[in-house]
C-alpha cells in the first residue's frame, strides 16, 4: 500500500474542503463606536455574505468574553452572557445587531464577530473593530493660587486642575482671551491612579506688567479639554485694590477715588480773575 499517495489525496480533500467553506460564507463588516463616555450607549453591527453555507449563529465578544449570541433556529433566539463591562438592550438587540449600554472602562478594547456556518461546513468566519471608552473630568478645571489683590510688578504664580479622566486632559491658559508666553507655562503634569483616571496640572508664573491692570483687573482662564469629546474651562480675576489706574505709562498713577487738591499757584490765580467782581457789586 503507497501511504505517501493515501496521504497526499487525503491532504487534498481537505484542502478542498477548507476552501470550499472559506468561499461559502464571509463578513462584510463590523462597526463599534469610535468612542463613547462612561455610561453610554451605543450600536454594534455586524453583516455577512452567505454562497453555499447557511447561517447557523453570530456571537459577538468583548476581547475573550462573549456576552451575546443569536441563533435563528433556536425557540429563544437570543441569549446573553451578562457580561461584567456593560449591557445589552434586548429591545434594541437582532440578529448581528447589538445596542450595549452603561459601558466601563473595562469596555475599551477590540470586540470581534463571529458568524457560523450549519452542516456540513460548520465554516467559522470573524472580524473585529475597537472601542475607546473615555471618562470625563470630574467637573471644570479648578485655579489655584489667586491673591487678593495685585499690583505692576507682582508676581503671580496660578495652578490649574483638572480632576480624574480618561484620557488625560490638555490644559492651556489664556489671559485676556490671549494665549499665554510658553515661557511662562511649566510642562504639564499627570498622575494616573489605580483606576486608570488621571489627574492633570498646569502651573503659570509671570510678573503683572502695568499695561495689564489699566482696567483695574487681569482675566485669567484655564481650558480643559480632550480633542473632539469634551472642552470645559473656569475664569478667575486678578484685580487691584485699589484698581491701579495708569493715564501715562512709565508716569506715576493715583489709586481710584482719591481726592487732588489743586496747586498754590493755581488757587492764586483763580482769587485774582475773582477780585473785580468782588469790588464791583451788583447794582
Amino acid at each position: 500500500m503507497d501511504y505517501r499517495r493515501i496521504s497526499f489525496l487525503t491532504w487534498t480533500t481537505l484542502t478542498a474542503l477548507l476552501l470550499q467553506g472559506s468561499s461559502g460564507i464571509k463578513i462584510t463588516r463590523v462597526v463599534v463606536p469610535a468612542r463613547l463616555e462612561v455610561g453610554g450607549q451605543g450600536d454594534l453591527d455586524c453583516s455577512w455574505e452567505e454562497d453555499t453555507d447557511h447561517m447557523y449563529s453570530i456571537k459577538w465578544y468583548q476581547g475573550a468574553h462573549e456576552f451575546y449570541r443569536y441563533t435563528p433556529t433556536f425557540r429563544d433566539p437570543i441569549q446573553v452572557f451578562d457580561p461584567p463591562t456593560l449591557d445589552v438592550d434586548l429591545e434594541k438587540s437582532w440578529g448581528g445587531s447589538v445596542r450595549i449600554a452603561n459601558v466601563s472602562l473595562g469596555a475599551e478594547g477590540p470586540f470581534h464577530c463571529e458568524v457560523s456556518a450549519d452542516g456540513p461546513t460548520f465554516h467559522t468566519a470573524s472580524d473585529s473593530a475597537s472601542l475607546t471608552v473615555v471618562d470625563l473630568p470630574d467637573g471644570v478645571p479648578v485655579i489655584k493660587g489667586v491673591r487678593s489683590h495685585y499690583l505692576p510688578g507682582s508676581w503671580v504664580d496660578l495652578t490649574c486642575t483638572s480632576f480624574r479622566s480618561k484620557p488625560a486632559v490638555r490644559l492651556s491658559f489664556v489671559i485676556n482671551t490671549q494665549p499665554v508666553s510658553p515661557g511662562w507655562l511649566e510642562p504639564q503634569s499627570d498622575q494616573t491612579d489605580e483606576e486608570g483616571l488621571t489627574t492633570s496640572s498646569l502651573r503659570l508664573r509671570f510678573s503683572l506688567r502695568p499695561r495689564q491692570l489699566e482696567e483695574g483687573e487681569v482675566r485669567v482662564e484655564c481650558i480643559s479639554e480632550i480633542p473632539g469629546v469634551y472642552r470645559e474651562s473656569s475664569q478667575d480675576v486678578l484685580s487691584t485694590s485699589p484698581p491701579y489706574h495708569a493715564s501715562v505709562r512709565g508716569g506715576s498713577a493715583a489709586p481710584a477715588g482719591t481726592r487732588v487738591w489743586p496747586s498754590p499757584l493755581a488757587l492764586a490765580l483763580s482769587l485774582l480773575l475773582l477780585a473785580p467782581i468782588a469790588t464791583h457789586p451788583l447794582l
